[in-house]
């Protein structure tokens, strides 16, 4: 029976078993149906490069192409999603979502799948937990939102070019000294993060601004904002930040940490990393962990 055909039968005769069924019908039509996608990713080798000075690492890319950033993945809630990574090291790796799981092994090119339901917003780190991987450069940005305004994102990570061949080669390495020579945020130090459209925030005096903050390194990063302060409304291994308004705060490894910036004034400021041997790359100063903000009137 078609919709018309229960609204004429509810009207006409007011039968109680039409109106029922139409009941049901509307409820049937107004239940939501969540969005499903595929994402393909690509776990590849490459390198920082800043001017003379080159490090190898991985990232987890959308192609099989080496792209210095990994790939930061954004979801409405309730989204379900089917993951296909494909490992393109040598060696064998992992997938894993922060909080939701993921999958714990996929050999040297091979190609694994799991499929998932984002219900809960929220910024999460996602990575290959085998042994010390993040190291290499294997950890990520996943943002849970519904937010329609400005929003930018920022992964903090350091890199030591002594683990990432050690542990690459399946070779030996001191976990008690980690000392990394190379700072970068969304796999670019300054000033390549000046064109990186992902953490350059620009907006208007005015405007509500989500920054998602990550830090998948292995170290203690410290955001200090020049210029203006920050709403914290999400710290993962610091609840007690939250609604804290701050200039600076500590990200531990692995956390996420969602802001909102109202800016009141015009300008352009830096953000950077308060620890400053992360504003280098290679020992050369600038560089490193700096990001910027371009407000408008």
């Amino acid at each position: 029976m078609t919709f018309d055909a229960f609204r004429i039968c509810a009207l006409k005769t007011r039968n109680f078993e039409c109106m029922r069924w139409l009941v049901l019908l509307l409820t049937f039509f107004t239940i939501p149906v969540w969005a499903q996608q595929t994402v393909e990713l690509f776990i590849v080798e490459g390198g920082v490069t800043n001017g003379n000075y080159d490090m190898p690492y991985f990232t987890f890319n959308t192609s099989d192409q080496f792209d210095s950033s990994n790939a930061v993945l954004r979801f409405q809630t309730g989204e379900e999603v089917t993951f296909h990574v494909t490992n393109r090291s040598d060696f064998t790796c992992a997938f894993q979502v922060e909080g939701y799981g993921g999958i714990d092994r996929i050999a040297a090119d091979e190609t694994e799948e799991w499929t998932v339901t984002f219900d809960q917003p929220g910024t999460y780190l996602y990575e290959d937990p085998t042994q010390d991987h993040r190291a290499l450069g294997l950890g990520g940005m996943l943002v849970v939102s519904d937010f329609t305004g400005p929003e930018f994102y920022a992964v903090f990570t350091e890199h030591d070019e002594e683990w990432i061949k050690a542990i690459a080669e399946g070779g030996v390495y001191d976990r008690r000294a980690y000392n990394p020579e190379a700072f970068t945020i969304n796999g670019k130090g300054f000033p390549r993060t000046l064109k990186d459209t992902m953490s350059f925030i620009e907006a208007s005096v005015g405007d509500t601004i989500i920054v998602h903050m990550t830090n998948a390194g292995y170290l203690h990063h410290f955001p200090h904002w020049h210029g203006y302060h920050v709403t914290i409304l999400e710290a993962s291994m610091h609840p007690h930040y939250i609604g804290w308004v701050k200039d600076s705060y500590g990200m531990a490894p692995g956390e996420s940490v969602t802001v909102q910036l109202v800016p009141d004034k015009p300008g352009m400021f830096p953000v950077h990393n308060h620890n400053l041997v992360t504003t280098t790359i290679g020992g050369n100063y600038p560089g490193g962990m700096m990001m910027h903000m371009h407000i408008h009137e």
